[in-house]
């Protein structure tokens, strides 16, 4: 079964504009795409309706769909112990909710967050705060027809496949699943065994390669993931969504994307496949 491949913005932060990202995604052959929304590039504050008409008519000139929104979680923190930040945190995924629905993209990424390495908060403190931030979420969400996908990361509060799982299961609501990046649980599960646990739920993935000892989002073969092992996988769960390259490591992005694409062609991935559209609250797909 051919993969459905789709490429992110990301790759240009800090390094140049973000109509410049889009134009060198089109260019390379990208057809659906991840938008990071992070300073200096595009940030939903202030980004009002005129920039989002303007982005939906060059996206639309430039043959790009987006995939999926993702605010890249440098500073959003929703299970923070201040107040103060919880609610900044949540205010700004209810942005990203927003621009999502505006660019008719299905997904927002969101990760759960982050708990201090020296004096962590408890762990039901840090369920409860989730769960109340995930319920104004997720209604908001609903009411827009768009889905979030929670990411499995190496923060190590609810960063693996089982337990995203067991968050998904309990709260029960079907615009609620996973986003499931390799890269992010290496050193945390085998990705067959992860991908296969979170199986159904998972609703876009992300891959890029890195190291066991030192995290990184960079090119295939540099690393030690083992992607044809990963593609094995979500073939495996019947998987018919995108799967993002979530190249991240502050080097040019062209031209060793063309070699990227080249390496995942290979593997089974396609830029020309068109990913699953997820659930709709009006029961369009």
């Amino acid at each position: 079964m051919t993969l459905a491949l789709g490429g992110t913005t990301y790759s240009w932060l800090h390094q140049a504009p973000f109509y410049d990202a889009l134009r060198g995604l089109a260019a390379t052959g990208f057809r659906q795409i991840e938008i990071t929304t992070a300073a200096p590039h595009l940030q939903t504050s202030g980004f009002g309706a005129y920039e989002r008409h303007a982005l939906r008519r060059e996206l639309a000139a430039l043959g790009l769909t987006v995939t999926s929104v993702n605010p890249g979680f440098l500073d959003i923190n929703l299970i923070s112990p201040s107040n103060d930040f919880r609610r900044a945190g949540l205010d700004a995924v209810l942005g990203e909710i927003e621009l999502a629905h505006d660019l008719e993209a299905p997904i927002v990424i969101l990760i759960p967050g982050r708990r201090h390495a020296l004096s962590p908060a408890p762990a039901d403190a840090c369920r409860w705060w989730l769960d109340q931030a995930l319920r104004v979420l997720l209604d908001r969400a609903e009411r827009l027809g768009v889905t979030i996908a929670l990411e499995t990361s190496p923060y190590g509060y609810l960063g693996d496949a089982r337990q995203l799982s067991e968050v998904v299961d309990e709260i029960g609501a079907p615009n609620l699943g996973i986003a499931y990046d390799v890269a992010n649980t290496i050193n945390q599960e085998d990705p067959m065994d992860g991908v296969r646990t979170a199986g159904h739920r998972i609703r876009i993935a992300h891959m890029s390669d890195t190291w066991r000892g030192q995290w990184a989002h960079t090119s295939p073969g540099r690393g030690e993931v083992d992607f044809a092992r990963y593609a094995e996988a979500l073939r495996s769960i019947g998987f018919d969504g995108v799967t993002v390259f979530e190249l991240i490591d502050l080097e040019p992005p062209l031209p060793r994307l063309h070699d990227d694409i080249a390496a995942f062609e290979k593997l089974g991935w396609s830029l020309e496949r068109t990913g699953a559209v997820p659930w709709h609250p009006s029961g369009r797909r």
